[in-house]
């Protein structure tokens, strides 16, 4: 963590003529949350990431005197450090961003954990950082600033919930009357800590955060279910077809409902009793009666909560790689994982493992080229799903396996 106030625990280097600066006051871009600075020696004006969520490890420094960014992870400069260089540049006066406070109980010391990014996954994987503030640093109340849609996944237990009402698209942008607000309700506060916002927590318990438990294996009934998107498909090899032609998109969806089809009805021969379930965003195209076809145009905290429990119902998700596979892996049993050719650096950044024993997590998550065809894909799954017991009892001893909570056959 990084204290704020009383002071500010850190000093900013001008990346002009790298004089150790001191930080003047905290700056609440939106996704960045910086330090300001004068350099006294070449009166550079700077604004400096604070060590949080991906400034950890991409920070980024912006000379307003000059207009001109230093970031030294060149990765990162077209998705983070030019979007924070023209929102600096190009301050908005949205009357339709707003920030909403909801005090639980009043504390002095407080720890802040800033959920506010341009994509779902990062906001939601800053958010799984709560758990380790909640039950490791009791003597702060834990205060989140979240956007609106991730308000239902706000633990209990926290001081206070600040929503902002900011979509995904304009989440990059800086907003000074939410900086002002900010700062404001700072005033109320002796001591200030920043969560670091680790980009992949990994000790939380997802049901803290939905409310719903995670798939009970010992239940005879039990879904198989495809995490439905329209903006990245499976298509396998097709795919590359489409995109050379310039296919409109109603084709390669409809191709998508095709193998969707086709490895529903593979698993169908081998589980006769499972419900096979569609989710997500989209409703382009149709299926067949026995496909429980229940995705949505848009979201709502209404069909947010029924997805989840349809996850937590599902004995094995299969979806392609993305943001939308995180509360549906931390859910369900087993996860297949469909690996579009170009995510293949981002392997694993889109499951929430629950399986600590790492023989069992290699069984659980698969990781698959979207170039497999649907027979194959329903192999894979129908042979994970029938043997994922017998692998388990064969790695854990009889005692862990009843303490897993396995059924024993």
């Amino acid at each position: 963590m990084i204290q704020v106030k009383p002071a500010i625990d850190h000093r900013p280097v001008c990346p002009v003529c790298t004089t150790v600066l001191t930080a003047e006051r905290v700056l609440w871009q939106g996704i960045h949350v910086c330090a300001t600075a004068s350099c006294p020696t070449c009166s550079a004006d700077i604004v400096q990431d604070l060590p949080v969520g991906h400034g950890r490890f991409a920070p980024c420094t912006v000379d307003r005197r000059t207009n001109k960014l230093y970031l030294d992870e060149p990765h990162s400069v077209a998705w983070y450090g030019r979007p924070f260089l023209r929102a600096l540049q190009h301050p908005l006066d949205d009357p339709a961003v707003t920030l909403t406070v909801e005090r639980f109980f009043d504390a002095r010391n407080v720890i802040i954990l800033n959920c506010i990014d341009y994509l779902y996954g990062h906001a939601l994987l800053k958010l799984l950082n709560a758990e380790s503030h909640l039950t490791e640093d009791r003597e702060f109340g834990l205060v989140l600033i979240l956007p609106s849609y991730l308000r239902w996944l706000a633990p209990k237990g926290v001081c206070e919930i600040w929503t902002v009402t900011v979509p995904l698209a304009k989440a990059r942008d800086y907003y000074p009357q939410l900086d002002e607000r900010i700062r404001k309700e700072c005033e109320r506060f002796d001591t200030i800590y920043l969560s670091p916002a680790h980009s992949h927590p990994s000790q939380f318990s997802v049901s803290n955060f939905t409310g719903i438990p995670t798939h009970d294996r010992g239940r005879p009934d039990f879904r198989i279910t495809f995490i439905w998107r329209e903006n990245r498909i499976w298509a396998g090899f097709l795919l590359d077809l489409f995109s050379r032609f310039k296919a409109t998109r109603p084709l390669p969806v409809l191709l998508q409902n095709l193998k969707i089809r086709r490895l529903f009805s593979g698993l169908r021969s081998k589980f006769p009793k499972a419900l096979f379930t569609v989710v997500g965003q989209g409703t382009s195209t149709r299926f067949p009666s026995w496909i429980d076809d229940q995705r949505v145009e848009r979201y709502s905290l209404e069909s947010e909560r029924r997805h989840a429990l349809i996850y937590s119902e599902s004995r094995c998700v299969i979806g392609i790689h993305g943001s939308h596979m995180l509360l549906p892996s931390a859910h369900a049993g087993l996860v297949v994982d469909l690996m579009p050719r170009s995510r293949w650096g981002n392997f694993a950044q889109d499951i929430l493992f629950q399986e600590r024993d790492v023989r069992l997590a290699a069984y659980r998550y698969r990781f698959i080229s979207t170039k497999t065809s649907a027979t194959l894909a329903a192999h894979i799954a129908s042979e994970q799903i029938f043997w994922y017991e017998d692998f388990q009892r064969h790695m854990l001893p009889e005692r862990q396996s009843k303490r897993h909570g396995m059924r024993e056959t």
